[in-house]
């Protein structure tokens, strides 16, 4: 209230915004619908590359394959819109928003996995324990060490040094292996099988597949067991990329236009190089059946790959089917990305799967999964 010459007048207006206030608001909130209208055009893009692309050729999306290496940021950037369109009282954006937040959470599975129960040792007997790990050429024998602790009976390496192989004599005479004397890095496999044959896949070389027939069980109850060990075109990522990103070089770089384009463009033409070596596992893996097979290794691509697709077709992905938490294989990039995986045929029953964030020989992590062959095969 305000008294003028003995007269109190009421201020009605006190504790009300002021017009200025309120067009100032209702401006802001324009502002922020469209950014957040096309945060979703974007996103809903996105999402349909993501859904395209594990079933289309990378060479006919050319750079748009590479979109699927950031689909949990998609993914996490519509649930923050269809949270906006709620909290605005939007209900037409917020259907259309929960139409492609739905299409993207059923890919979720190949991600994420909620259930923590896993099985023990002591449950389950009789299981091969299996490990894939790309070791970037390790020379470390603390690595070895690691790998013996663990006893394995099949274990997948990539990036190998041939050279190396004494090293490896700590693993204990029990393991064979498929290392030669050649000098170079390579897919190798180690065993406390027997190991009944091995080779490589078509003209793949060495460094790219190797396999090996083991022979699992004594006598009248053994099983052969084909197991494939694949190491993929590259992407090709350098420490100076990773840093660009993990570091926000790209902020103050003027000349960051240039360094994404060069990196988008290096893994699209990767991704083509990666979709022919996939058309020869998967002629391989063809002539392979009706073996029980398990197929592992670093494919440096993600789970909504066409890569990851055409392998894991008739297979199971031993962390979708006993994994927990978010599924990442390889140190950088905020710890997104998967890029090693571990398969096998549906002759097996997967009791566990892990990924070891706590082995830091590499710049990948450690699969290690427990499967047992089914009685009925």
């Amino acid at each position: 209230m305000a008294r003028t010459n003995g007269t109190v007048y009421r201020d009605y207006r006190k504790g009300k915004p002021s017009k200025k206030r309120r067009f100032s608001l209702s401006l802001l909130l324009f502002i922020l619908d469209i950014i957040m209208s096309g945060l979703l055009l974007l996103g809903a893009a996105a999402t349909i590359i993501c859904v395209i692309t594990p079933n289309t050729d990378p060479e006919r999306l050319g750079l748009f394959s590479t979109i699927v290496l950031g689909a949990p940021m998609v993914y996490i950037v519509m649930w923050f819109t269809l949270l906006y369109w709620v909290i605005r009282w939007r209900w037409s954006m917020v259907v259309v928003t929960a139409i492609f937040v739905f299409i993207g959470s059923l890919q979720l599975g190949k991600y994420y996995r909620a259930d923590f129960v896993q099985k023990s040792d002591a449950v389950v007997k009789n299981c091969t324990k299996v490990i894939s790990y790309n070791i970037e050429n390790s020379k470390d024998t603390a690595l070895v060490n690691y790998l013996a602790k663990q006893t394995p009976s099949i274990i997948c390496l990539q990036e190998f040094l041939s050279d190396s192989k004494n090293m490896w004599a700590n693993l204990g005479k029990k393991y064979q292996s498929t290392v030669k004397d050649e000098i170079g890095y390579s897919c190798e496999i180690f065993t406390t099988h027997r190991i009944l044959r091995q080779g490589t896949i078509d003209s793949l070389e060495r460094y790219n597949a190797m396999w090996a027939d083991i022979i699992i069980g004594e006598r009248k109850n053994a099983d052969t067991v084909r197991v494939i060990n694949l190491h993929l075109k590259s992407t090709t990522i350098t420490a100076k990329d990773k840093q660009f990103f993990e570091k926000h070089e790209y902020v103050l770089d003027s000349a960051r236009h240039i360094k994404i384009m060069n990196i988008a463009d290096r893994l699209s033409h990767n991704n083509v190089a990666r979709a022919a070596q996939v058309d020869k596992v998967r002629r391989f893996i063809e002539k392979s059946k009706p073996r029980k097979m398990i197929v592992c290794g670093d494919f440096n691509d993600v789970p909504l790959s066409f890569c990851y697709k055409q392998i894991s077709q008739g297979f199971i992905d031993t962390f979708i089917k006993a994994g927990s938490g978010y599924r990442y294989t390889f140190d950088g990039f905020y710890n997104m990305l998967a890029i090693d995986y571990l398969f096998v045929t549906d002759h097996f029953d997967v009791i566990s799967h892990q990924i070891d964030h706590e082995a830091k020989y590499s710049d990948h992590y450690p699969i290690i999964s427990r499967v047992k062959i089914k009685k009925n095969n």
